[in-house]
């Protein structure tokens, strides 16, 4: 993670713990549990847009496109003020992530601030 650039070496007052859960395949995703700091972040809200605008909306449309993302959550860079309190240890190392995260709620994207 470190060689692509996910994460680097941190030294924050934040420290979250890892997960490493077992998937259906046998294989094992790393999970970082960030529980207790969605609990004390304020929460946008938005209205939820309704499905038949949303339908109406691509009628007559031509062409549809897909993108497959390897690690989708990690296409995002986090906002440099936010990246510390993404911090997790393990094996004596202490990191933060530079991108977005699976699992951490309302993340800060540059382009929000």
């Amino acid at each position: 993670m470190e060689e692509s650039g996910v994460i680097k070496p941190s030294s924050s007052p934040w420290c979250f713990p890892v997960v490493l859960v077992k998937k259906k395949g046998g294989s094992t995703r790393f999970c970082i549990n960030y529980r207790m700091l969605d609990d004390v972040t304020k929460k946008d809200s938005y209205l939820l847009l309704r499905i038949d605008d949303t339908l109406d909306t691509l009628a007559g449309t031509k062409w549809f496109s897909t993108v497959d993302l390897q690690s989708g959550s990690w296409q995002e860079e986090i906002a440099k003020k936010d990246k510390e309190k993404t911090a997790f240890g393990v094996n004596g190392g202490f990191w933060q992530l530079n991108v977005m995260p699976f699992g951490l709620c309302h993340a800060r994207l540059p382009w929000r601030d």
